[in-house]
């Protein structure tokens, strides 16, 4: 009632996107005034195809698709959305009017997170829609972290590894200028094989991050849970 709706709307759903795909149009005009008095962003599609265009169009948090729909149903929209990469964690509900266990076991999968028969009750496709979202939310939000962390990891190995050699051909370039004042030319060509020598380490390190596929890591200080790439493991 008026109630959950207020509750909705403070705790500022506005931003939450879902798209509902079904091929009855009732259905799809129901749910879509249902859900925008609720205080969600509600996109429709007639079939799996037009579904599919529009979630990689839009990126919706969540999906309430119908199972079985013309040109591709629920089942294969299902695949194709957690088969990818950008998609994946979209959370994705079927209704269905086949109510059996076998039928909710090949939704679950397929990759379906949730499975409603029709005729739904109202509130229970509510109170699902709320727990999706919020899952839906907090696989962003790790997802965020995790890329976070990811980057964080790559600075600091760059930093860790390549710090030191970099430090060398500084040091010794300022050396060499003195030098030179100094008219010390004989000195030259060892300081010159020095940075030569760590310019090559910084390449080799470079190589190194480039040719990694799987990364292996190892701790940046001890006892901490912060972690850098081990540049000396399987590449």
């Amino acid at each position: 009632g008026n109630s959950y709706g207020a509750f909705t709307k403070r705790k500022n759903f506005m931003a939450t996107t879902i798209l509902v795909v079904d091929d009855d149009s009732y259905i799809r005009q129901y749910l879509t005034k249902r859900l925008t008095t609720l205080g969600y962003t509600v996109l429709q599609a007639e079939d799996g195809v037009e579904g599919l265009e529009v979630a990689r169009k839009e990126m919706p948090d969540l999906i309430i698709s119908d199972w079985m729909m013309p040109r591709m149903d629920g089942m294969e929209l299902c695949r194709s959305i957690k088969n990818d990469d950008h998609l994946r964690f979209t959370y994705l509900i079927i209704l269905t009017a086949k109510d059996t266990q076998d039928e909710k076991i090949a939704g679950i999968e397929q990759g379906a997170d949730d499975y409603l028969t029709k005729p739904f009750n109202e509130r229970e496709l509510f109170a699902r829609i709320k727990v999706g979202v919020r899952i839906s939310q907090l696989q962003k939000e790790l997802s965020t972290y995790q890329h976070q962390k990811a980057v964080t990891e790559l600075a600091i190995t760059i930093g860790h590894e390549i710090n030191n050699p970099l430090g060398i051909v500084m040091l010794t370039l300022q050396v060499m200028n003195k030098k030179i004042d100094q008219q010390k030319f004989t000195e030259l060509p060892k300081d010159i094989t020095v940075c030569l020598s760590n310019g090559k380490r910084v390449a080799d390190i470079v190589k190194k991050l480039c040719a990694i596929e799987v990364p292996q890591f190892k701790p940046y200080l001890k006892n901490s849970d912060v972690n850098m790439i081990d540049l000396n493991g399987k590449q």
